[in-house]
């Protein structure tokens, strides 16, 4: 799996906080003014970058259709990490 910059594990973070805590993930919008990034096309690059590296998944052009994908490792011992 790639590894993400600060910023790309911060967003994401932020989607499963937020997610956790509203019920539904956050739009564009919001993930831009959490982070200070004014124009939503800063945020798209960030969501398909994450996207690319299968971290999430974007659902069609749905205000709110961003899923996280929990990819988890098991070590042969039996062990997740």
């Amino acid at each position: 799996m790639k590894r993400l910059t600060v910023k790309q594990q911060a967003i994401l973070s932020f989607i499963r906080v937020y997610r956790a805590r509203a019920g539904a993930a956050p739009t564009v919008r919001e993930i831009g003014a959490a982070f200070g990034i004014r124009s939503t096309n800063g945020v798209v690059d960030h969501l398909k970058a994450l996207e690319h590296k299968g971290r999430l998944k974007r659902i069609g052009t749905m205000p709110r259709g961003i899923e996280v994908i929990d990819n988890l490792r098991i070590r042969f011992s039996g062990t997740v990490s």
